[in-house]
């Protein structure tokens, strides 16, 4: 049989799989237990369908990244399953990543290739033809607002700039799954509202998509479903209105303690508006809001913690 031919009934292969009815992720029992027996990654269980977006919020040292190592094959998890359109992921580690187009939180690029020739490269190693290597090298650099960089050595770019070629690798051969880790990490408001577009329109186009964010508005606004992650376990998963049915208390005041020195934010949780402005009135409250609960407060009423969201303008 000749090269043309296995690769021929590879890629078929591939697309029968991605067009049958199967989760396109299906995460049972996940474990990563590293050797000094830290657990990164505890009894994690979560199916993704084609054409959903799935968030995992969560902040520094939550597990977030080692889960989506493991989804990627880069790392093996220490017991657990993964299967990616009904691939085993541990068993069949690399015809599972045929499935993945994957923005990791950190890569290196070839620096001395313009951004037209980073993206056709890739497209050639995606197996792409010369020609639709190009097509769709123009479309990513386009989407994506790199058209003014295009001829740029990547090497010159900045870091927001930088990380929009990561996304862009991602998207180029249309994967079925698209795996990103923090993908709007060092955006500009600009930037990440036309990446946000750019991933909607592969969840609309069919893709399936699970990402990594630090952000709580990428997270309500992006998402289909979000699981949130704390020391290492996937402690709720829905959508936006289904976790927000999980605080009894759902409206927020918030106000300044005038007599902190630095004017501490004070916040405190009710069950009724009217039970809010009780409070107002008995501890006198001349500034003050009170505001339905958010993302946020779920993250807040679960975990116990504030979330303290990270953001590197490019």
């Amino acid at each position: 049989m000749t090269e043309d031919s296995l690769l021929t009934r590879e890629t078929t292969e591939v697309a029968q799989r991605v067009t049958n009815p199967v989760a396109a992720v299906r995460v049972c029992g996940l474990v990563k237990r590293y050797k000094d027996g830290t657990e990164a990654n505890r009894g994690i269980d979560l199916e993704l369908c084609r054409g959903e977006l799935i968030s995992i919020l969560g902040p520094n040292g939550a597990g977030k990244t080692t889960f989506l190592r493991q989804l990627t094959t880069e790392l093996r998890p220490t017991s657990g399953s993964i299967e990616i359109f009904g691939v085993d992921a541990v068993a069949a580690p690399q015809q599972a990543k045929q499935m993945m187009g994957i923005t990791p939180q950190d890569a290196g690029v070839f620096e001395s290739l313009t951004v037209s020739e980073h993206f056709e490269l890739f497209g050639r190693l995606k197996r792409l033809s010369s020609v639709e290597a190009r097509r769709q090298t123009a479309e990513v650099i386009e989407s994506l607002d790199l058209v003014a960089e295009r001829r740029k050595r990547v090497g010159l770019l900045s870091g927001g700039q930088r990380r929009r070629v990561l996304i862009g690798l991602a998207l180029l051969g249309h994967p079925p799954l698209l795996v990103l880790d923090e993908p709007t990490t060092g955006l500009d408001p600009s930037s990440r509202l036309a990446v946000w577009g750019v991933i909607r329109r592969a969840v609309t186009d069919g893709a399936a998509v699970i990402l990594s964010t630090h952000y709580i508005e990428e997270a309500e606004r992006l998402s289909d479903r979000v699981g949130i992650i704390s020391r290492g376990r996937l402690i709720a998963c829905g959508s936006v209105d289904e976790l927000l049915l999980r605080i009894e208390r759902s409206y927020r005041l918030s106000y300044r303690d005038s007599l902190d020195p630095f004017g501490k934010l004070c916040l405190h949780y009710f069950a009724s508006f009217a039970a809010a402005q009780r409070t107002v009135a008995r501890e006198q409250l001349s500034e003050y809001s009170i505001a339905r609960a958010t993302l946020e407060d779920v993250y807040f009423t679960l975990t116990g913690e504030r979330f303290a969201e990270k953001d590197e303008l490019a």
